[in-house]
């Protein structure tokens, strides 16, 4: 694994190990993590555009479905959901010659890919490569770009295509392109407000707007396309958030029987958590959703220096500082039971 050193940002010719087997590849296939976000398929987007102008096959391929908000980035280019029962599908993951990871810097994040990409890297031909800006990264691929500075995914690959542009020597920027990585950058932001949009990123924003982006479309495509079913259970949610420990932790489950009453989905669940850090004493932010197969997933969300990433890393999970995530591979019942006795010793810990 080579990780660049750590730096406000990379210069053209630190992008030089991740540019080259990008421009000697025929068949690139692009991924991201599970229950993919803006961030992570803004950035796919971008970068399938950007190699599919310089000629190359490109395929994104992904473990879990595009939520509905997100759906609009597919007329970009397409984006398929990954079926480990197709052979078709195998056969076409395993005869790429590069495949490239955003927005996960952890092998499992790729969910039914990963024992394919695995296997054909075994075989001596795939190159995996990754970008991404969470701690922590993982050794499994052949070239990471890990930067922790980074706002987003989509900040690294912006600059990415600035350091390609300069490698070729001509302009390759397009307004789709530049529509894609600013879905990348506004949502991992929170709309640029979270602690990581520096100067720097205000700039890259406005760059993308000069380049084609429309901020208010964007915006008003990915936040204000609640259907009826989501905002039934967002009123059902909000009724049911409970406020713990002296307004120091927010806490709401999500049974499958409310997703089912309401008609909503697991998407619809994901613009839920922001509202359980709106009280101004809580701490800690932890919604919790039950999976139809049984597993229950988490997230936590946090202010100020508590490292969320840290309580999801003890669950096989991880993210950033202030949001992270994880699957329990057990039932609610028991996760909750676990849980928040973790969540209430954690946050003694951080206030020692």
């Amino acid at each position: 694994m080579i990780l660049p050193e750590y730096s406000r940002s990379l210069q053209p010719k630190e992008w030089t190990l991740l540019i080259e087997p990008l421009l000697e590849a025929q068949h690139v296939v692009i991924t991201t993590h599970e229950n993919s976000d803006g961030d992570g398929l803004g950035c796919e987007v971008a970068l399938a555009l950007l190699l599919t102008a310089l000629g190359k096959q490109v395929d994104i391929v992904n473990p879990t479905e595009v939520p509905p908000n997100y759906q609009f980035l597919k007329g970009y280019h397409p984006i398929s959901l990954f079926n480990p029962k197709d052979e078709d599908a195998i056969q076409n993951l395993s005869l790429c010659d590069v495949l490239v990871l955003l927005d996960a810097n952890l092998k499992e994040r790729m969910g039914a890919l990963w024992p394919h990409v695995s296997f054909s890297k075994e075989l001596g031909r795939l190159k995996i490569l990754c970008v991404d800006h969470h701690l922590e990264p993982e050794d499994f691929a052949d070239v990471m770009v890990c930067e922790r500075y980074a706002s987003s995914t989509g900040e690294l690959v912006y600059d990415l295509v600035y350091a390609l542009q300069e490698h070729i020597g001509r302009e390759i920027f397009t307004p789709e392109i530049a529509e894609a990585l600013y879905v990348a950058v506004m949502t991992d932001t929170g709309s640029f407000r979270f602690p990581k949009t520096t100067p720097y990123v205000y700039r890259l924003a406005g760059d993308l707007v000069s380049k084609g982006a429309d901020p208010a479309g964007l915006y008003d495509k990915i936040y204000n396309s609640l259907t009826p079913a989501a905002l039934k259970l967002l009123g059902a949610a909000l009724s049911s958030i409970t406020i713990l420990d002296n307004g120091l932790v927010s806490w709401l489950f999500i049974s499958q029987d409310m997703i089912k009453s309401t008609g909503s989905r697991l998407f619809d669940t994901d613009l839920i958590i922001r509202y359980l850090l709106s009280v101004p004493t809580v701490k800690i932010a932890i919604l919790i959703v039950e999976m139809t197969d049984g597993r229950t997933k988490a997230s936590f969300r946090s202010r100020g220096k508590i490292y969320v990433n840290q309580l999801a890393k003890k669950y096989g999970g991880g993210g950033h500082m202030n949001a992270a995530g994880c699957l329990f591979a057990f039932s609610s019942e028991k996760a909750r039971k676990v849980l928040l006795e973790d969540v209430r010793t954690f946050l003694r810990e951080q206030g020692d």
